[in-house]
């Protein structure tokens, strides 16, 4: 499969990673199962943009998309009811949806998962016309 991953630099575990480093072994492992994977590091004030542009793009199978519940609903809410699967590496300070579905919570070992893992179907909801995957509340919110 053909992987474009748009890493948020910003989100919380990534902005201590030395990203170098990381996005070699992100596309060491990938390569090794047999996909291919353009890598793009993005400011979080550009991730948006930089989800739009992998999401628009017709030569990839996998939008890899790596930050926190905001970075991974924005790229659901992108990819929803199209072909192109999302692989959420999770790298903010929560990562809630990714703890839901299962994906492991350091990112060597949500790589390995991505190189053989398979893609499974889950439900989003919208409220207004804005998709969400991770939380929805009514009325008051504690901080």
């Amino acid at each position: 499969m053909r992987f474009a991953a748009v890493l948020n630099r910003d989100g919380g575990t990534l902005r201590t990673t030395d990203l170098s480093g990381f996005c070699d072994r992100l596309r060491q492992t990938l390569e090794a199962a047999g996909h291919s994977v353009d890598v793009d590091v993005v400011a979080g004030e550009d991730i948006a943009a930089a989800l739009q542009k992998a999401a628009r793009r017709r030569d990839v199978d996998v939008v890899l998309a790596g930050g926190g519940d905001g970075t991974i609903s924005a790229a659901a809410g992108l990819l929803m009811n199209r072909k192109t699967a999302l692989a959420i590496l999770p790298a903010g300070t929560m990562n809630l949806f990714a703890r839901g579905l299962g994906v492991p919570q350091t990112l060597d070992a949500a790589l390995k998962s991505f190189a053989d893992g398979e893609v499974i179907a889950v439900d989003m909801a919208s409220a207004n016309g804005r998709p969400f995957i991770h939380q929805f509340s009514i009325g008051l919110h504690a901080k």
